[in-house]
């Protein structure tokens, strides 16, 4: 991992190259599971990508064999109280708002498994690339927990409120060519390598393109009004 400048270890990993970031989930030990320090530092990161002109693209990835576990157990035992869970359901609900209506264009590269609050990362970006063998699922309902309300607002909207309600409350795992033949990720690809340079390429096209366009784009593909209006869209270069 690398620092985050306050002595501890960064959850987060980030590559900026031509216009696009990446934001890498780096806790591969715990295959990328969710805990409340991690999701503060994404929202920072979210925070300052929303106000950086040079931005144009943003790549959002996993660490590791896993894309994200969901939110990690661990941290929170059962006998902790209840408003601990309530607190970092708030949380994972603002970080998928912050990424859901980020201006710049999002790409979700999915290299491993996407669970609970993890596929909802995934679904909170206008794209999703999966490699071969990555899985997707909501066990949270059939387990006794609570999805976020954008996760699941955003699962109807992709899914259709029918395929919505069989997913959230079966807990069924999905395989990836299943999602892609679904529509629910745009293309599925090889391996880990492929994904990344295909995440990669295609960002960079986004950046490449006029950015005014690429908004104005974005905002028609949001029939909730999730991003701010387009005549707050940056300028072009």
């Amino acid at each position: 991992m690398t620092p985050n400048g306050n002595g501890t270890a960064s959850t987060i990993v980030t590559t900026s190259r031509d216009g696009v970031i990446e934001l890498k989930l780096n806790r591969p030990d715990r295959r990328n599971a969710l805990t409340s320090g991690l999701l503060r530092e994404l929202r920072v990161h979210l925070t300052l990508i929303g106000d950086d002109p040079d931005v144009r693209a943003v790549i959002l990835t996993g660490s590791g064999d896993a894309f994200c576990a969901g939110a990690d157990l661990k941290e929170i035992p059962p006998e902790a109280p209840a408003w601990l869970g309530q607190t970092r359901l708030r949380l994972i609900a603002d970080v998928l708002r912050r990424l859901r209506e980020l201006e710049q264009p999002t790409i979700a590269a999915v290299n491993g498994p996407a669970v609970g609050a993890g596929w909802g990362l995934a679904l909170a970006c206008d794209l999703c690339f999966a490699v071969s063998g990555a899985s997707f699922g909501l066990p949270e309902v059939a387990r006794g927990f609570r999805l976020p309300e954008p996760l699941t607002r955003r699962l109807v909207e992709v899914a259709g409120p029918i395929r919505a309600a069989d997913v959230m409350f079966g807990g069924q795992s999905y395989p990836a060519e299943h999602v892609l033949a679904a529509g629910w990720v745009t293309r599925v690809l090889p391996g880990a390598p492929e994904l990344s340079e295909e995440a990669w390429r295609f960002a960079g096209c986004l950046a490449a393109a006029p950015r005014r366009a690429v908004a104005g784009a974005k905002q028609s593909l949001r029939p909730d009004n999730a991003m701010p209006s387009a005549r707050l869209a940056w300028t072009d270069d």
